[in-house]
């Protein structure tokens, strides 16, 4: 939230929530909890189940909506934003997972893209939301008191749609497999795949892939000589994903855009919703392509495409063309992002984690994301006001750092990861340890 146009307004102690640094823990505060929502939420999906979770998650949102919306002081409010995150951390985990386990094989990719099809939507009503609510009056002290509660206060409705929602979906047959509830997740199966043959063919497949030797050890079990390729390819590309600098668009869009000389005010509200929408309508591309053209293709045409993008925007900046170009090449950026860096990504990470660890590799891949959008949400601002920086870089340095990671992650999926399009899960896992066997075999 940008608080900047009601600055020297006599009023109470709520301008503080948003002022110097408080402002700055105001949003990163959020992302601490979504770094231990995903830590505890291999544990928590593992005991509970994928459903369960995802209803725990619901209603950790549910109240830090009304805690953000009416909170006595700062700290109350960055608690209940913490509180939001521990709900967002776990989601996040947790819905990919489960898509990918109820999915059958030839529409995963759809399916899992649609929740990246969701946060873009999210994100674009959110961006129409604040800015209607924040231009809805001319109050100054109606804008300093009142229009942030109703933002927060926002979140409460699909959080609770979303709870009850949770009722009518079943459990994933994977955690029920695994929890030896086979007759509940042939019933499952059959809804998916609707032959009694073939459901058993899948029951058979996932009770095979559980190695339950592996499933007893700890977290160091994700960097045995079996599983240490596999955990460096999935951990790489989660540091990665958010390095690209996607949240430094999204989180500092209008500051952004203030600060290259294309908006100010209300007009760089617009042009944030602006961003939402491509953000949002882009994402159609990869549902459309995934299954067609595959996940490694879409995210090398991705990250190669988001690379000469932020890195002629920080050529721009440097040297002071200040001009609708920019706009546009911000706007290619999201596009190349939104349509097959972030979708794939998520497609992939819980179609990497083969089944015995998959709770514990993707939470730990959660993690490292969140991790990484922290680090993003702090480093920005700060590369962004180095005097040192700007004076070296006329302003252009973050954006040539983002393009680094970009041909960073370009390599790394060209060299090391495989294609999962039109594949089950217990083959890709067989794939990938077939891969791992290989290399021990060939470094000892």
């Amino acid at each position: 939230m940008n608080c900047r146009h009601i600055r020297g307004v006599k009023a109470s102690h709520s301008i503080l929530f948003f002022e110097s640094n408080g402002g700055r823990w105001a949003v990163s505060s959020a992302l601490v909890g979504c770094m231990f929502g995903a830590m505890f939420g291999g544990k928590i999906i593992n005991a509970l189940g994928r459903k369960k979770a995802l209803m725990v998650a619901a209603l950790l949102i549910f109240i830090s909506a009304i805690g953000t919306a009416l909170p006595a002081n700062f700290t109350m409010f960055w608690v209940f934003r913490i509180i939001g995150g521990l709900g967002v951390g776990l989601a996040s985990l947790t819905v990919p997972v489960y898509i990918s386990e109820i999915s059958a094989h030839s529409v995963r990719g759809r399916m899992t893209g649609m929740y990246q099809l969701m946060i873009a939507g999210g994100i674009m009503v959110v961006y129409i939301v604040n800015t209607i609510i924040a231009f809805s009056s001319a109050d100054a002290v109606w804008a300093l008191e009142t229009s942030w509660r109703w933002m927060f206060a926002s979140m409460a409705l699909p959080a609770g749609f979303f709870f009850f929602a949770l009722f009518s979906i079943p459990e994933t047959p994977h955690w029920l497999i695994r929890n030896n509830r086979i007759e509940e997740a042939k019933k499952v199966i059959s809804l998916v795949h609707g032959s009694s043959n073939e459901t058993l063919n899948v029951v058979s497949s996932i009770v095979k892939s559980f190695d339950k030797s592996e499933s007893r050890g700890g977290s160091a079990k994700l960097f045995s000589q079996k599983n240490r390729l596999l955990t460096f390819i999935v951990f790489g590309t989660a540091v990665l994903v958010n390095s690209t600098g996607i949240n430094a668009v999204l989180y500092y869009g209008n500051v952004l855009l203030e600060g290259i000389g294309l908006a100010s005010g209300e007009s760089a509200y617009w042009q944030q919703i602006t961003i939402g929408v491509m953000l949002f309508s882009s994402t159609f591309i990869a549902l459309y392509y995934v299954e067609k053209a595959g996940r490694r293709k879409l995210l090398l045409i991705g990250t190669l495409g988001c690379g000469l993008t932020i890195f002629m925007l920080g050529v721009l900046i440097y040297l002071h063309l200040t001009s609708l170009w920019m706009l546009v090449l911000i706007l290619a950026y999201i596009v190349f992002f939104s349509a097959f860096v972030g979708p794939i990504f998520w497609i992939m990470l819980p179609e990497l984690a083969p089944n015995h660890l998959r709770d514990k590799l993707v939470s730990a891949a959660v993690l490292i994301v969140w991790v990484s959008n922290f680090l993003v949400a702090q480093t920005f601002p700060m590369m962004n006001d180095s005097h040192t920086l700007v004076a070296l870089f006329n302003g252009g340095f973050p954006f040539f750092t983002y393009a680094f990671f970009c041909g960073l992650y370009f390599m790394l999926a060209y060299k090391y990861l495989p294609e999962t399009r039109n594949r089950t899960l217990e083959e890709i896992s067989l794939e990938l340890s077939s891969r791992a066997n290989t290399s021990a075999t060939a470094n000892s």
